[in-house]
C-alpha cells in the first residue's frame, strides 16, 4: 500500500549498518516474449512465401516496435536484405516506413546508419511510391539530426537528384526536403560562400513554382515560406513571379502565392515597381495590398477568407489605398484610371470599329459594371468574418479608415449569421475610441437590440456603453431603446445596468439636460412617483458618473501583513500564546481582507490556514478525542486551501498539504475511537465518511503524494511528516487501529504547523448566484412528482478548470443532487468589479427558497469581482431542473455552485 512511500523513507529517514561479509548479487537477464517482440517478427520474414504475408507480417512489426537495443541493427540488416529481394512496392514501401518509426521510436537506433540503407537502397529503385516514401523517411531521420551540417547538404543532393523523377509526389517530397533541411546560418556567420550557395536553393525553388503540375508549384512556394520562416531571407525578385500565379487555374496555388505576396509586401514595403502599362509606379505594399484585395473576390471561399485576413496584417499602405477598399469603384483594382480622352485615343490608334452612337460602344459584353464589385461581398460566413477581422485591425492603426468603415462595420448588424453580427459588434467596441455614432448609424445599431440572441445583445450593451454618441439627440435615442428594450427582455437587467451607467460616465455634458426628463421632474409640478417594480427606473438612476477606483499602494499591506503574521513563527514562545495570536491573526486578516479588495484572497488564504491549524489543535488535545463534526469542518477547510485559490507557491502549498496530512491523521483516530456512552449517537451520515477502512487508506494515499509533491519541489518534511513516513515504512500492512494507536502521539507532540509568510499574489475562487434574486415576492408553481426549472445566473471568478464547476441541489430530507452545467451554459464574464448591486464575499452562495405545494420564494446572496490571475472568469447560464414529493409544510431548499474536487 505504501511501496515507493516506503523505499523514500527508508533511504531518507533511516540509517542501516551491516557488518559480515557481502552478499554475491545475481544478475538475472529477462528473456524476451516471442510473441511480443519485433524482433522476432522481423526473423520471419524469411519464411514468407508470399508478398501478402511479408506485409501481414510488417503491420505486426508496426504495432507493437518492441526492439531491444541490441536487435535493432540486426532487425535494419534483415529488412534491407528483404527490401532488394522483394518485388511487390507496397511492401518496400512499408519497409522504408519501418525505418522511420525505428529511428524515432525506438532507443539506440542509429540514425545515421539507417540514413544510410535508405539512400543505398533508393539509388537503384525504379517505383515512383518507393522514392517517395524513402524522401520521406529521409526527411523526418534528418530533422532528427538537423545541426549536422554535412548530413543535411548530403540529404539535400540527393533530394537535387531525385527532382528529374516525373512524379509529381517525388518532386513534392524533395521539395519539402529541401526547405525543412537546407541549413539556414546566421547573418554573422555568412560567408560570400553560403550566400551564393542560398540564393541558388531559392532559385532552384522558384524555378519548379512554373512547373506543370500544380502540386509541384504549391509545394515549391511552399517550401520558400518554410526557407522564409527558419531564417532565409528572400529576394524582393521573387515578387514579379509570385504575382503572376495569383491567376493560376488551381486555388492551392493561388493560396499559398497569396501568402508570398503578404510576406514580400512587408518585408520590402518601399520598393518601388512598375505596373503593366510601363509608365506607372508604385510602392511593393501597396501594389501587394492591391493583390490581396483583388483576391477578396477569388472563386474560391478558403482564398477569399485568406484574403480579408492578411489584409488586416498589411503594414504601412498607404492612405489612399486603404480608403479606397472601403470604395464600391473598384473596377479600376485600385490603380489609376486614365480619362475618357486617353480611352478613346488608344481606341482610334488601335483601328477598331464602333457603330458611332456612343464612344466605346463596342466594349466586350463580360465588363460587370463598376458598382457591383465591392471588398465585402455575399458569400460564406467564414469569408465576411474575416473581412470584419481585417477591417477592425485596419481600423485599429488609422483613425481616419476607422471612421471611414463605420457604415460597413455597422451593415454586418444585420447580417443572417449570428457570428458574423458578434465579429462586427466587437469589432466596433474594438475601434470605439476613433469613432463618433451619428444618428443614422444609431438607428441600425439599436434595431439590433431587437436580436433573439442574448450574445449580440450583450455585446450591443458593451459595445454602446463604450461609444461616443454625437448629440443629446443620439444619447436619448439610446436611452429609449434599451428601456424599452428592457420590457421585452427583463433578463438583460444587470447588462442594461451596465450599459446606461457606462454611456452616463462618458457622456456628462449630454446627460445633463436630460436630467430633467429622465428622472421625471418638473420645475413647477410634483410628478407622479415612478413605480419602484419598473426595471427602468433602476436603469434611470445609473446614467450617474462612477468615480475611478483608486490603485491602492501595496507597501502598506505588506507591512500589516508581517506584523501579523512575524510573532507566529517564533518557536520559543508557548503554545498558548501563539494560539492566541493566530486567533487575533484571523479576525485582523478577515477585516482586511473585507477592506482591501486587491489582498482579499492572500487575507483568506492565511486567515483560513490559522483558523485550520487552531481548529485542528482543539481537536487533537480534546478530552474525547478528535469529534467527528470536528474533523469534517477540518476536511473541508483543507480541501478548500488545496482548490479555491490560486497563485500559491510550491513552499505554501507544501504546508497546505502537510496541514491536511495531520487532518488525516486526526480523522483515522477519530474513525477508530470510538464515542464515550455518554456523548451523543453519531449522526447517520457520518460513519461512512469516518469508518476506519476508508479513513486509513485516504491517509496512507495522502502520505505518498506529500512525499513526491515534497521531493519535486524540494521542500524539507516538517516533525510530525518525517515521523508519518517513519511510521509508515514500518506498519504499512497494519490494520486502521495499530495505524491510529501509533499516529496519535504523533499529533499529540508535533509542534503547531508552520504558517507561510503572505503572499500578495494569491487568489480566491469565489462564486455569486445573480439569478434568482434576493428578496423578491416572485412564486413558482409546480406539481408534487413532476420537474420545475429554475432560471440560475452565476458569476464565477478564478476558477482554476471551469470543468469542475457543479449546482448542488439540497432538499430537507437531507437528498443532495450534483448537477453538471452543460459546456455551452458557461460564458466567460466580460466584466469586473462595475456590479450595480452590492455583494457580499462567500464562495458558495445559496439561494434559498420556501416550497409548499407549489409556492416559492428566494433568498440569495453573492460576492464581489476579483481579478484574473493565470484563471477564468465565467458566467453560468443554466436551468436547475428540481423535483420532489408532496410535503406537509414549507421546507427549504438549498441552490448553490460548488467545485467537485477529489
Amino acid at each position: 500500500m505504501a511501496a515507493v512511500l516506503k523505499k523514500r523513507a527508508l533511504a531518507e529517514y533511516n540509517k542501516t549498518i551491516q557488518d559480515g561479509p557481502s552478499m554475491k548479487k545475481l544478475h538475472l537477464a529477462k528473456k524476451p516474449l516471442i510473441g511480443s517482440s519485433a524482433a522476432a517478427f522481423v526473423g520471419l520474414l524469411e519464411k514468407c512465401k508470399s508478398s501478402d504475408e511479408a506485409l501481414q507480417l510488417l503491420l505486426r512489426i508496426s504495432e507493437s516496435l518492441e526492439f531491444q537495443e541490441s536487435d535493432v541493427e540486426e532487425a535494419i540488416k534483415k529488412l534491407s536484405e528483404h527490401f532488394q529481394s522483394e518485388e511487390e512496392s507496397a511492401v518496400r514501401v512499408k519497409i522504408l516506413w519501418l525505418f522511420c518509426d525505428i529511428g524515432i521510436e525506438c532507443p539506440g537506433a542509429n540514425l545515421n546508419y539507417l540514413i544510410d540503407e535508405t539512400i543505398h537502397l533508393l539509388k537503384n529503385e525504379a517505383s515512383h511510391k518507393v522514392i517517395a516514401q524513402g524522401i520521406a523517411t529521409l526527411l523526418k531521420l534528418g530533422t532528427k539530426l538537423s545541426e549536422d551540417r554535412l548530413l543535411s547538404m548530403r540529404l539535400i543532393s540527393v533530394a537535387k537528384d531525385n527532382l528529374k523523377d516525373t512524379s509529381h509526389q517525388v518532386k513534392c517530397r524533395c521539395l519539402q526536403l529541401i526547405g525543412e533541411l537546407y541549413p539556414v546560418c546566421l547573418d554573422s556567420d555568412k560567408t560570400s560562400d553560403v550566400i551564393s550557395e542560398a540564393e541558388a536553393i531559392v532559385k532552384l525553388l522558384a524555378d519548379y513554382t512554373n512547373a506543370e503540375d500544380a502540386r509541384v508549384r504549391c509545394e515549391a512556394f511552399q517550401s520558400l515560406l518554410t526557407l522564409h520562416e527558419r531564417g532565409q531571407t528572400l529576394s524582393a525578385s521573387l515578387y514579379e513571379q509570385v504575382s503572376a500565379a495569383l491567376s493560376d487555374d488551381y486555388e492551392i496555388v493561388r493560396e499559398v502565392a497569396l501568402r508570398l505576396i503578404w510576406l514580400l509586401g512587408n518585408k520590402y514595403p518601399d520598393n518601388t515597381i512598375t505596373l503593366s502599362d510601363g509608365e506607372t509606379t508604385m510602392r511593393l505594399v501597396d501594389d501587394a495590398f492591391v493583390h490581396i484585395c483583388s483576391a477578396v473576390n477569388d472563386l474560391c471561399m478558403q482564398v477569399r477568407a485568406l484574403a480579408c485576413t492578411l489584409l488586416g496584417t498589411m503594414k504601412q499602405v498607404s492612405d489612399r489605398f486603404l480608403l479606397q477598399t472601403l470604395d464600391k469603384q473598384l473596377m479600376s483594382n485600385m490603380k489609376r484610371k486614365r480619362t475618357l480622352h486617353e480611352r478613346g485615343a488608344e481606341l482610334v490608334r488601335s483601328g477598331a470599329w464602333a457603330s458611332g452612337r456612343r464612344w466605346a460602344d463596342d466594349a466586350p459584353g463580360q465588363l460587370l459594371s463598376e458598382d457591383t464589385v465591392q471588398l465585402l461581398p455575399g458569400g460564406a460566413a467564414e469569408v465576411r468574418t474575416a473581412a470584419v477581422e481585417a477591417v477592425c485591425q485596419l481600423s485599429l492603426e488609422n483613425p481616419v479608415f476607422a471612421t471611414t468603415s463605420l457604415d460597413f462595420l455597422v451593415d454586418m448588424f444585420n447580417d443572417e449569421i449570428e457570428d458574423v453580427r458578434l465579429r462586427a459588434i466587437d469589432s466596433l467596441t474594438k475601434i470605439s475610441h476613433h469613432i463618433i455614432l451619428r444618428e443614422d448609424q444609431l438607428e441600425t445599431i439599436l434595431g439590433a437590440l431587437e436580436d433573439y440572441s442574448m450574445d449580440v445583445r450583450e455585446g450591443l450593451h458593451r459595445m454602446l456603453g463604450s461609444c461616443m454618441v454625437a448629440s443629446k439627440t443620439c444619447l436619448e435615442m439610446c436611452i429609449d431603446k434599451i428601456l424599452e428594450n428592457l420590457k421585452r427582455y427583463p433578463q438583460d437587467k444587470r447588462s442594461t445596468y451596465r450599459c446606461v451607467q457606462r454611456l452616463g460616465s462618458s457622456h456628462a455634458s449630454l446627460v445633463l439636460p436630460l436630467v430633467a426628463r429622465l428622472l421625471a421632474l418638473h420645475p413647477f409640478f410634483d410628478m407622479p412617483e415612478p413605480d419602484v417594480e419598473d426595471p427602468a427606473c433602476d436603469a434611470q438612476s445609473s446614467s450617474e458618473g462612477a468615480g475611478a477606483a483608486a490603485v491602492a499602494d501595496d507597501t502598506a499591506v505588506r507591512q500589516f501583513f508581517d506584523a501579523v503574521t512575524q510573532h507566529i513563527h517564533n518557536s520559543a514562545l508557548s503554545t498558548r500564546v501563539r494560539l492566541n495570536m493566530l486567533q487575533t491573526a484571523e479576525e485582523q486578516l478577515n477585516r482586511l481582507a473585507e477592506s482591501e479588495p486587491l489582498v482579499s484572497g492572500a487575507a483568506q488564504f492565511t486567515a483560513l490556514l490559522a483558523r485550520s491549524v487552531v481548529a485542528l489543535h482543539a481537536a487533537v488535545h480534546s478530552s474525547n478525542g478528535p469529534s467527528a463534526h470536528a474533523v469534517q469542518q477540518l476536511t473541508s477547510n483543507c480541501l478548500r486551501l488545496q482548490h479555491q485559490f490560486s497563485g500559491v507557491s510550491e513552499s505554501e502549498m507544501a504546508c497546505v498539504w502537510q496541514l491536511a496530512l495531520r487532518v488525516a491523521a486526526a480523522r483515522l483516530c477519530a474513525a477508530v475511537v470510538a464515542p464515550p456512552p455518554a456523548a451523543p449517537a453519531v449522526p447517520a451520515t457520518t460513519p461512512s465518511a469516518l469508518s476506519a477502512l476508508p479513513a486509513a487508506h485516504a491517509f496512507s494515499n495522502l502520505a505518498e503524494t506529500l512525499d513526491r509533491m515534497l521531493a519535486d519541489a524540494g521542500v524539507e518534511p516538517d516533525q510530525f511528516t518525517i515521523g508519518v513516513f517513519q511510521q509508515l515504512t514500518l506498519h504499512a500492512d497494519s490494520k486502521p487501529s495499530a495505524l491510529a494507536r501509533v499516529v496519535l502521539p504523533l499529533l499529540h507532540a508535533a509542534p503547531l504547523p508552520a504558517i507561510p509568510r503572505p503572499n500578495l499574489k494569491i487568489k480566491m475562487c469565489t462564486a455569486s448566484i445573480v439569478e434568482p434574486a434576493s428578496e423578491t415576492d416572485t412564486v413558482l408553481r409546480f406539481c408534487a412528482g413532476l420537474v420545475t426549472a429554475v432560471a440560475l445566473e452565476a458569476e464565477v471568478l478564478s476558477v482554476r478548470d471551469p470543468s469542475a464547476l457543479r449546482i448542488r441541489v439540497a432538499y430537507p430530507d437531507c437528498r443532495t443532487h450534483a448537477l453538471l452545467p452543460p459546456r455551452d451554459h458557461l460564458r466567460p464574464l466580460d466584466h469586473h468589479n462595475d456590479t450595480v448591486e452590492k455583494l457580499v464575499t462567500s464562495f458558495v452562495t445559496v439561494a434559498d427558497f420556501r416550497c409548499q405545494q407549489g409556492v416559492t420564494g428566494w433568498e440569495t446572496g453573492a460576492h464581489p469581482s476579483a481579478d484574473e490571475d493565470g484563471t477564468q472568469n465565467v458566467r453560468l447560464l443554466t436551468r436547475v431542473l428540481i423535483s420532489h414529493g408532496v410535503w406537509t409544510e414549507a421546507c427549504g431548499v438549498d441552490i448553490a455552485v460548488c467545485l467537485a474536487v477529489d
